[in-house]
């Protein structure tokens, strides 16, 4: 619901008595589908391929493919089957003609004064029993039918997967999860609003990963130690049973607070994940301040930094924040530090569709 309430206090007023007249309010229902169709106007997953070794089959309606002898009267094409008649009509006249010597007209005009009988059309000509006050008309017979056989149509989609990915660990406090939760939300919403045939996949990660449906991923908590490293596994694991790169656009994105038991490992398994050239691995970590951080992390120690360190990007900010750019290893990362970078980051990811 979205209201504009009084400025100073609710319905009656701050400070009014309460036999004074109140405010309006304007309350107002907002679908899901007009938000997504105003915030990601021209947005959609980069850099995505057409897969010419599989792709899905998608029907998207019926389609009148053939034509036949045989079908039913709702389904007759009138014009192929006009067709027909007129070219056995223009047989039967040249016939016609090459028998009796007459004229094109003549040959027709007793073909229809015959009712279609070729041989009694002859017999009329030699006999001179012509009646030229008769319209030659086109005869339609049974054997001049056609229909038009409806099928199933299928449009072609390459296939596209995305793998996300959420640190649930014990440092993810509440406020760091409903920021990852908040930006993944949309996003999933975004890609199931666009793109009928893309799927998605959930993993959620402490010191081990596992993967969850879409239930689990948005609503269940849990805690304990972090390794990073373990979601990333996982994702390769995926793409490795069910997602191969030369059948799939793959999109993996992982939200994290950065905290990390096995920085290095992570690294390592961020690199393997790159080299299999999926379509985009998108890296974000949310940074709200805690009085409970450890000290390595508030000296800027964390996964981002590490990874900023280790590969080159093109840093871009907008709201007060950070948003980096590996064009070459379709590589993006960002920092949240509260929810009004949520739809920064959507765009950030989502940019401009291209191939």
């Amino acid at each position: 619901m979205i209201g504009r309430r009084p400025k100073d206090g609710d319905g009656q007023g701050k400070g009014k008595a309460a036999n004074e007249p109140g405010e309006d309010y304007i309350e107002a229902e907002v679908d899901i589908d007009y938000l997504i169709q105003i915030m990601f106007e021209d947005l959609g997953l980069p850099w995505i391929e057409d897969k010419t070794t599989a792709h899905q089959l998608v029907p998207s309606g019926w389609k009148f493919d053939t034509i036949s002898k045989v079908g039913i009267l709702p389904r007759i094409h009138k014009k192929r089957t006009m067709m027909e008649a007129i070219k056995r009509n223009e047989l039967f006249a040249a016939e016609i003609r090459e028998v009796t010597g007459c004229n094109h007209d003549d040959a027709l005009i007793a073909l229809a004064q015959a009712s279609g009988d070729i041989n009694l059309a002859i017999k009329i000509i030699a006999t001179a029993e012509l009646d030229r006050s008769i319209d030659p008309y086109i005869l339609i017979e049974d054997e001049d039918m056609r229909y038009k056989q409806i099928e199933q149509d299928y449009e072609i989609h390459s296939n596209a997967v995305v793998l996300a990915m959420m640190d649930v660990s014990g440092s993810m406090d509440t406020d760091k999860k409903y920021l990852c939760r908040s930006l993944l939300f949309w996003l999933v919403e975004f890609l199931k609003k666009v793109y009928n045939q893309v799927q998605i996949r959930f993993i959620v990660h402490t010191t081990d990963a596992r993967v969850v449906d879409e239930e689990t991923f948005f609503h269940k908590g849990e805690s304990g130690g972090t390794y990073c490293w373990t979601a990333i596994e996982k994702a390769l694991y995926l793409i490795d049973t069910e997602y191969p790169v030369e059948d799939w656009n793959v999109y993996a994105i992982y939200v994290s607070d950065g905290e990390d038991f096995d920085v290095k490992k992570t690294l390592d398994y961020i690199k393997e994940l790159l080299n299999r050239n999926i379509n985009m691995f998108s890296y974000n970590e949310i940074d709200i301040a805690d009085d409970d951080r450890p000290a390595w992390a508030d000296e800027g120690a964390t996964l981002l930094s590490d990874i900023k360190d280790t590969w080159e990007f093109v840093e871009e900010k907008e709201s007060g924040t950070s948003f980096y750019k590996n064009e070459h290893l379709r590589f993006l990362a960002s920092l949240l530090r509260d929810k009004t970078h949520i739809y920064p980051c959507l765009k950030h990811i989502l940019f401009t569709k291209r191939k």
